[in-house]
Order: C-alpha cells, then sequence, then structure tokens
C-alpha cells in the first residue's frame, strides 16, 4: 500500500474511534449508576450483617468497583455503535461467509475491517479480570468470539449492518490482541510485587520489629 493509502486508512480508523468516544458522556452515567447501585447494596449488607470489612477486602472491592465501571463504560460504547445508534436497512439480510470479502473494495472497508480488531482489544483486557477461569485463553476466547457473534446476530435479525464472518474473525483476533495486553501487565505486576516484597524483606530490622528505613 502507498503512504497516502495508509494515511487514508489511519485517518478513518481514527475517526471511528472518536465517533465510539462520543458516546462516552452516557456511558459514564451509567457505569456511576451501576457502581453506585452495588456499592449501596453492599454497604446496605454489612450494616445489616454487623460484620466490618478488612482492609484487604475493602481494597478487592474499590478494584472491583473500577473493573465494573471501566466494563460498563466500554460495553455501553461498542452497543452503542454496533447496534443502540443505527437505523434498520432492508439489504442488510444475509450473512457473508467470505474471508475478506470487502478488504479490497475501499480505504473504507479496509478501516472497518482495522477498527473491529480495535473494537475488542480493551475486552481482552477486562475479560480476564473477572476471574481465575477467564484467565485461561480456552475459555476467554470462545467467551468473546459469542460475544460478537451476538452483535452480529442482533445485526442481522434487525437489518442494523453487514453481518459477516470476517467480523468474527477480527472481534476475537482483537480480543487476543488484549489478551496479550493483559498478559504482559500482569507479568509486569507480578515482577514489581515480588521486588517490593524482596525489599521489604531486606530491610533493617528495629529492636520493636518493624522494618527500618534506609
Amino acid at each position: 500500500m502507498r503512504k497516502e493509502e495508509i494515511s487514508r486508512i489511519r485517518d478513518l480508523v481514527t475517526a471511528q474511534i472518536i465517533e465510539s468516544l462520543g458516546y462516552l458522556p452516557d456511558a459514564l452515567k451509567w457505569s456511576a449508576g451501576a457502581c453506585l447501585i452495588v456499592v449501596l447494596t453492599s454497604a446496605a449488607f454489612f450494616l445489616a450483617s454487623r460484620k466490618k470489612p478488612s482492609a484487604i477486602s475493602v481494597f478487592q472491592f474499590v478494584l472491583r468497583i473500577i473493573w465494573l465501571f471501566a466494563f460498563v463504560t466500554y460495553s455501553y460504547c461498542v452497543l452503542q455503535l454496533t447496534i443502540l445508534s443505527r437505523t434498520p436497512v432492508p439489504w442488510y439480510d444475509h450473512v457473508d461467509w467470505v474471508f475478506l470479502s470487502r478488504w479490497f473494495d475501499n480505504n473504507e472497508q479496509k478501516s472497518f475491517y482495522l477498527a473491529n480488531i480495535v473494537m475488542f482489544i480493551p475486552l481482552g483486557i477486562l475479560l480476564p479480570m473477572i476471574g481465575k477461569p477467564m484467565r485461561h485463553i480456552l475459555i476467554a476466547a470462545p467467551v468473546a468470539a459469542a460475544c460478537s457473534i451476538g452483535i452480529e446476530a442482533v445485526q442481522l435479525k434487525y437489518h442494523l449492518g453487514a453481518c459477516q464472518l470476517d467480523d468474527v474473525l477480527l472481534n476475537t483476533f482483537g480480543f487476543l490482541m488484549g489478551f496479550l495486553v493483559y498478559l504482559a501487565l500482569s507479568d509486569i505486576y507480578g515482577l514489581l510485587s515480588v521486588i517490593a516484597k524482596f525489599i521489604y524483606r531486606h530491610l533493617p530490622v528495629t529492636k520493636g520489629g518493624k522494618a527500618e528505613k534506609s
């Protein structure tokens, strides 16, 4: 591809990303509402049970709230971009099973292909954070593919977009890229944790039994 063509495709992909960011204000409202409901429900449970949460449980709860906020925000933007903001078009009534069927049509189609990859990268980072089962690629990847198939199925039923095999494959590839990013971040976090524990254990100890900072 020529530099001009690459530049045009990059601009088109950037425009689609900016379009999706336009849904952020409403997405943040939904995320804040969901998090508020969870916080109030949890607070009511602890008040009713009269149990005092530990510092570790509070920290873990805060991390879950942050994850929930990010996940709801991401999900809202994706649903708006792929389903909720679209107008039905009568000729979107079939499944395109041909691989890369529209890649060579024009630069706009190339940008759609790349945008489908980018769209599922955040899911590859967020999904493994749910728990251990989702950190196994053989479990997480089919779940991501099922999410993509679900979007395509809704688009097909309500004529909201071209239902393509390519979209599912590209979404899943984007998820795998995000999953690799998650693994890299996990390795960095694990390394930093080991270093922090090593430093703490080897600090000079005072008479009171606490580590003394040099």
